[in-house]
């Protein structure tokens, strides 16, 4: 599903995360892996490259936002950025609950890490990474302040917000983090892990995700 000039919605299947592709360079994180020919029919549809795209961020090591990145690497040939707090998980599996998927996971070697404040561009967009850890210590959002669109990771979703109830989690951060967001101020497009995406085209999503943040 085409969100906006050059962002594209993979929509996951099952319990999978959503995944975005951003102007054929930017695969915002992979699925767990069991829906990659889906995933690729659906680029085929909209007319996306694989082996165009350069670079893959996972936003948080959990395995229905990780679980493909190995195979997703192989198919085209981008490199995989994840936070520096997730690193391990990524690398190790140690922390990204494949056992509540009844699946293992083989680990992916990372190409880079990253932080705070850093920026992510393509040929369209300008993301800052925000550090939202709280559902993981190393989960992160990205931002387009100019055009304010906002990748939200598991945070926030037009369904509520991120768990953290299980291991890694931290309600104290989660909550932090909704208040970082908070600050951004009007968010155009929301871009969430899961769920409906918030824009223009879906009032009620953008009206849901309103509702949540007055109340942080």
């Amino acid at each position: 599903m085409k969100i906006a000039d050059g962002i594209y919605l993979l929509d996951g299947a099952e319990f999978d995360s959503n995944m975005f592709c951003i102007d054929n360079e930017l695969l915002v994180d992979c699925g767990s892996g069991f829906f990659i020919e889906e995933t690729l029919a659906q680029m085929e549809e909209y007319g996306i490259d694989p082996k165009k795209i350069k670079m893959i961020v996972i936003t948080h090591a959990h395995f229905d936002h990780c679980g493909g990145a190995k195979e997703w690497k192989k198919i085209t040939g981008a490199k995989v950025f994840v936070h520096e707090n997730d690193l391990n998980a990524l690398e190790t599996g140690n922390g990204v609950m494949a056992e509540e998927y009844d699946a293992e996971y083989e680990g992916v070697k990372a190409d880079g890490i990253l932080r705070e404040g850093e920026e992510i561009k393509t040929k369209n967009y300008t993301f800052n990474v925000i550090h939202t850890p709280g559902h993981t210590p190393g989960g992160i959002c990205l931002w387009d302040e100019k055009k304010r669109v906002l990748i939200s990771d598991d945070i926030l979703t037009p369904d509520g917000v991120g768990r953290s109830d299980h291991p890694g989690a931290n309600e104290k951060e989660l909550l932090n983090s909704l208040r970082k967001i908070k600050k951004l101020g009007d968010i155009q497009i929301l871009l969430p892990g899961h769920g409906a995406p918030a824009s223009r085209y879906n009032p009620y999503a953008k009206d849901a995700i309103k509702k949540i943040l007055e109340k942080i």
